[in-house]
């Protein structure tokens, strides 16, 4: 048997007393609530700065093939693959979800 049982019987709660509502003032608030947004129609990046420096890490798994293309860029380029990376990322992510955003 359980610790815990529910009464047999509920109370009953007491409702405040609620003014009437027209009908019509009824079908005007469901119909702004069917078409308000809150925030939806924003998208996730617009809120930040596309030019405020980079704070965070990503890892990017590469095998041996596509490492020593990355070291080669980042030599010739007498940059850092970091730099390499974050000039060939930044653009491609931007079009990418500029392409999907657009798409929806």
């Amino acid at each position: 048997m359980s610790k815990f049982q529910l009464p047999t019987q509920l109370k009953s709660v007491p409702q405040p007393d609620l003014p009437p509502v027209a009908q019509e003032d009824l079908r005007q608030f469901l119909a702004g609530a069917k078409e308000h947004r809150s925030g939806q129609d924003a998208l996730p990046w617009e809120k930040f700065d596309p030019e405020e420096p980079p704070k965070y890490n990503v890892s990017v798994r590469l095998n041996d093939y596509h490492l020593a293309m990355l070291r080669y860029l980042a030599q010739q380029m007498d940059v850092s693959q970091q730099k390499v990376m974050n000039r060939i990322l930044r653009p491609q992510i931007e079009q990418q979800a500029l392409k999907l955003s657009a798409g929806q």
